[in-house]
């Protein structure tokens, strides 16, 4: 696993041993970032089931400003912590090392809104209830976007509260789906 492009590009980045997580795929990654323009002048970013924290440290590289990563896994908490250490970018973090419910009261008690929040869960729970558990906290910004990394084979909602889906990506197993405020499509 490695970031792909920006500040940190072709870093290595620590992984958790095991079937634990599923890391984003780089072709997953570069497309997703691609359509969010490539590159970022600061925002801010919630990665909920962080995993080793690729996708937040991606979004680090490219010029986000600040990104949440949440995950109750202890090892995971540690790898994130890990990469964070070596990329140097701690000041642009904050890791919230609790389930994602937790994370979620958290980010509405501190006041954060979000650009970008990508959710990318075990395969195993219901992300369509994850997602609007995330939509009613009201902490994605107007213009932000929702993305939902799920196994390819499942089907999606058309809307998922005030959003509603604007584009589906395949990648080998897995698909992104993207979001959208309606009043913004």
């Amino acid at each position: 696993m490695r970031i792909i492009a920006g500040k940190h590009r072709s870093r290595k980045l620590w992984m958790m041993e095991g079937e634990q997580t599923r890391p984003s795929s780089d072709r997953l990654k570069e497309a997703m970032f691609s359509r969010l323009g490539g590159f970022f002048d600061g925002g801010m970013w919630l990665d909920l089931f962080a995993g080793c924290g690729a996708i937040g440290l991606e979004a680090i590289s490219r010029g986000v400003e600040k990104v949440i990563f949440c995950d109750h896994n202890r090892n995971a908490q540690q790898i994130i912590e890990k990469n964070m250490a070596m990329l140097k970018v701690e000041a642009h973090c904050e890791l919230f090392k609790s389930d994602y419910r937790h994370a979620i009261d958290s980010c509405v008690q501190f006041e954060f809104t979000f650009d970008v929040i990508f959710l990318d869960p075990p395969y195993d729970m219901d992300i369509d209830i994850i997602a609007i558990e995330v939509l009613s906290a009201n902490i994605l910004k107007d213009d932000g976007w929702l993305i939902l990394e799920m196994i390819s084979n499942r089907k999606c909602s058309e809307r998922l509260a005030d959003c509603v889906r604007i584009k589906e990506s395949k990648y080998g197993l897995g698909k992104t789906v993207w979001y959208k405020k309606e009043s913004n499509v």
